[in-house]
């Protein structure tokens, strides 16, 4: 066998670097710092670029050909296993190429049914979701600590100490354990609620909290129309959305009207200054554009409060 000499370079001395594909790009790596640092403050772990294969016991498992091959070759942007590395939930970061092409959404429909066969939470989000927008929490948060916190609400109830009887609800939670967080965290809504009650006492605007109707689109995705009596004669509302997720912890009926909420709270200073802005005739809202919302989206859930002008 020849040995080269001391400083004669390897055949990979010289390979360029540049031709290895990053692992994340920008906004996998955003979502990837904002996922491990709540994952870290609950005791979870999070790994990148895992394939479905390696999470899955798809052996035997009665999955088509088709999903079985997928399995093979597809993979999570990100797995959040426990301290002791067992599949908790996966992430996706969903660019703009998910809406837009067939392919891709195909993709997503066969890793949706994948979680569904074997169980397996999957929260898909944008940038959207990592934006700190509501109460100081971003959603990618808000998610995250809803599945740890019903995790731990759902030991305790085994434990006997919540009754089994006793739903669990993510605005019930008062705190973290950190000394820092705020108060009612988790009630996304709180301060603009406290906010339109007291514009609604002091007879500025006519009721004293939004009503909504959400409905479902046809591929099961949450639609939103919020609305606000101001006067006698006028109505702010808005529309929003939300796809629908395989994330238990989460009702995405509340919180797609919570978002609708704060929508809906943008638009109010301009109300109050005199500018009309949003602002549309009461009459033709109520029976022109909720009615055709209404039909467009069949209702899953709706909460109305009486107005008094």
């Amino acid at each position: 066998m020849r040995l080269s000499p001391k400083n004669e370079p390897t055949p990979f001395a010289h390979f360029d670097c540049s031709m290895r594909h990053r692992l994340l790009n920008h906004s996998e790596e955003v979502t990837y710092e904002s996922l491990t640092r709540v994952c870290e403050s609950n005791g979870a772990r999070v790994f990148p670029k895992v394939r479905l294969a390696d999470v899955f016991a798809i052996e035997k498992s009665g999955l088509s050909s088709a999903h079985f091959s997928y399995c093979l070759r597809s993979h999570f942007d990100f797995l959040v296993t426990d301290k002791d590395y067992r599949p908790q939930f996966s992430v996706e970061f969903d660019g703009p190429l998910h809406k837009a092409s067939a392919v891709q959404r195909q993709r997503d429909l066969l890793k949706n049914n994948l979680c569904e066969h074997f169980g397996h939470g999957l929260l898909r989000v944008n940038s959207k979701y990592l934006t700190p927008a509501y109460r100081g929490l971003d959603l990618l948060t808000y998610f995250v600590d809803a599945w740890f916190f019903a995790q731990a609400f759902d030991e305790a109830q085994k434990s006997g100490a919540i009754p089994y009887d006793e739903p669990f609800d993510i605005t019930f939670i008062y705190s973290t354990s950190d000394s820092n967080s705020k108060k009612w965290p988790y009630w996304l809504t709180l301060d603009i609620q406290a906010e339109m009650e007291k514009l609604h006492l002091e007879e500025r605007i006519g009721q004293m909290a939004p009503s909504h109707h959400v409905g479902t689109d046809n591929e099961g995705n949450y639609r939103c129309m919020s609305w606000l009596v101001v006067d006698a004669m006028s109505v702010l509302s808005v529309t929003t959305g939300m796809r629908a997720q395989r994330f238990s912890a989460v009702d995405e009926c509340d919180l797609v009207s919570m978002l609708a909420m704060f929508d809906l709270y943008r638009e109010l200073p301009s109300v109050l200054s005199g500018t009309r802005g949003a602002l549309m005739d009461r009459n033709r809202f109520f029976q022109e554009r909720l009615p055709a919302f209404q039909q467009r989206y069949p209702m899953v859930s709706a909460t109305s409060f009486g107005a008094i002008v």
